[in-house]
Order: C-alpha cells, then structure tokens, then sequence
C-alpha cells in the first residue's frame, strides 16, 4: 500500500476506537487501566527520563503518542484532507507518520480489549495481579509482539529523517503553507516529535533498547514469573 492507503486504513481503525464514543464507565475504566499502565511505563523506563538527552523524547512517547491525548486532533485533519497532506508533506514523512499511527492504535485497541475483559474489575483500584491476569491473554500475544517491532522499527526512520538536512529543509519550507492548509495539528505534532529526539544520540538504538525491555517484560508475564516488571 502507499503511505496514502496506509494512512487511509489506520484512520479508519483509529475513528472505530470506543474511546470516541459516549460510553462513560467503560472510558473511566480505559483511563483506570492506562493511568496505571502509563505509571509502570515510566517506573521501567526511569532511567531514561532521568537521563537529559532522552528524557523529552522518551516523556513525548508516553504522555502524548501513548496516551492518545495529541491524536485526535491530528488525525481528524487527516481525515479531512488526506489527498491534500500528501501533496504538501514529504512521501517518507508520511509513510512515518502511517508507521508511527499503526504503533499508537495497536496500543490504544489492546488496552480496550483489556478493558472489556477486565471489566467491572477495573471499577476498584487497579492492583498488579489484576492488571497482569488482563494482559496475559494468549490471543494478544502475536499483536504485541507486533507492537514492539513497530516501536523499534519507528526508531530507524526517525533517525534517517531527523539526521536528513534535505528532509529537514523541505519540513521546514512547508510550514505556512501546512498552517494555511488546516494541518496545524499534524504539522505541529510531527514537528515535536523531530525536535524532542533530535537530542537523542541514536533514537533508532533507543527505541531498540526500549522494544527488548518491553519484550522481556512480556515473556516474563506470560510465562507467570512473579516479579515481571522488576530488574
């Protein structure tokens, strides 16, 4: 598929969220569920926040992309003017963009899953013996698994096009005319994500060291280890 189709499918993925919908208990228990999951993910990955040249990229992945909080707007201009995005922003950008939106709904549609399965479970303080019985379902195992490789892989072609004098001139040039287009939100949410990393040594070997981590981690809930979030 072009990174056009791809954004196209991701989309449409992305609006069938129940998270758009009016079904309050089920989204106070969504952000029950990831409240605590985004506290684990900053627990695990401490040392990388306390660190200063990864500490605003590694913040950017967990508080905005993973969260969903930047998503909405961005997408719904896509939406509106995909043929239009495509034109003005650079193919490679794009086919980021469609790559770094897979990683982001992949994680939003398992979390819903969790918290369908989970259910009245999540209407009292999330403990880790019940956060862990919701994660450990064996027919999520192949999505997540899927969700780390896009993680380690999206660190690859973040480092091509922020080490890029070419990609970052052309970004750069079509900012008005972006603003002008109605994409301030995608412009601007891409714009971060460039400049939050540009810090970081290698985001592609950060974001490799990030995926195994979470891989381990994974192995270890699903093979029952008692202490699977400790070092």
């Amino acid at each position: 598929m072009t990174a056009g189709e791809q954004l196209q499918h991701y989309l449409d993925r992305f609006f069938a969220l129940r998270q758009h919908g009016d079904d309050t208990l089920f989204l106070a228990r969504l952000q029950r569920l990831q409240d605590w999951q985004g506290e684990r993910l900053k627990h695990t990955h401490r040392h990388l926040l306390n660190a200063p040249a990864t500490a605003e990229g590694i913040r950017f992945l967990l508080e905005e992309v993973y969260g969903g909080r930047e998503l909405l707007p961005v997408a719904r201009e896509i939406r509106r003017a995909l043929p239009k995005a495509m034109k003005l922003l650079p193919d490679k950008v794009m086919a980021t963009s469609a790559s770094a939106l897979e990683a982001a709904i992949l994680t939003q549609e398992l979390d819903e899953q969790v918290t369908d399965w989970l259910s009245d479970e999540l209407d009292q303080p999330l403990t880790e013996l019940t956060y862990l019985k919701g994660f450990r379902q064996q027919s999520h195992h192949p999505a997540r698994q899927r969700q780390l490789q896009l993680v380690a892989e999206l660190g690859h072609r973040l480092d091509r096009y922020i080490r890029s004098r070419m990609i970052q001139t052309t970004f750069r040039m079509v900012r008005r005319p972006a603003h002008a287009a109605g994409f301030t939100n995608l412009y601007d949410f891409m714009d971060r994500s460039f400049r939050v990393m540009k810090p970081v040594p290698s985001v592609g070997l950060l974001l490799e060291q990030l995926a195994a981590r979470e891989e381990t981690i994974m192995q270890k809930v699903y093979d029952h280890h008692p202490a699977p979030f400790e070092d």
